[in-house]
């Protein structure tokens, strides 16, 4: 039996969701050479590429990825997290922005683009990303622990503090208690 790139790129998920990264990367190293234009395997590459620490090599793989697929929003966001994760913040905003025009409603990558802006010292735009993140996502807890930082370094005590609550709440019902109303 002759391995194919889609059978090596499908076992390296399998061996990447164990976290055997390692083993991921030669499969898909090995997909990629029998299948170069194949943007999965570049994105899958990167991804184990990154949890492996081999940051300037993920980004290459992501590269090759947005040249075979450059509307792939995941693509996009990913790219600009590692561009960000590297030190290359422009070219990071330039991704965020371009994923954002292939999917707005996408509350990851605008929570993404607001971490950006919050490493960066712009709260006030930080803000306005994580809360476009938690309106489309109301329970994104990491939107909404990024949102509530980004209201405490603007001085907005209130909104922190509706934040705060509303984390509170999310562990209230992940630790299965749900929210009780309290009579006046």
């Amino acid at each position: 039996m002759t391995e194919s790139s889609e059978y090596l790129n499908d076992s390296a998920v399998v061996l990447a969701a164990q976290g055997h990264h390692a083993e991921a990367i030669a499969c898909l190293e090995r997909a990629a050479r029998l299948d170069p234009a194949h943007g999965v395997i570049w994105f899958n590459l990167a991804l184990s590429y990154r949890a492996t620490g081999k940051l300037a090599e993920a980004l290459s793989c992501l590269e090759r990825a947005n040249e075979l697929s450059p509307a792939d929003s995941d693509v996009l966001d990913t790219l600009g997290v590692v561009q960000h994760e590297v030190g290359e913040d422009a070219g990071a905003e330039a991704s965020y922005h371009a994923a954002l025009e292939v999917a707005p409603e996408n509350g990851r990558i605008w929570n993404n683009l607001g971490v950006l802006r919050f490493s960066q010292g712009r709260f006030e735009d930080a803000r306005h990303a994580f809360e476009k993140a938690v309106a489309l996502i109301p329970d994104f807890e990491d939107a909404l622990f990024n949102l509530r930082d980004a209201y405490d370094e603007l001085g907005d005590e209130r909104s922190r503090d509706i934040c705060a609550e509303s984390l509170r709440a999310l562990e209230r019902r992940r630790e299965g208690g749900a929210d009780e109303v309290k009579p006046s």
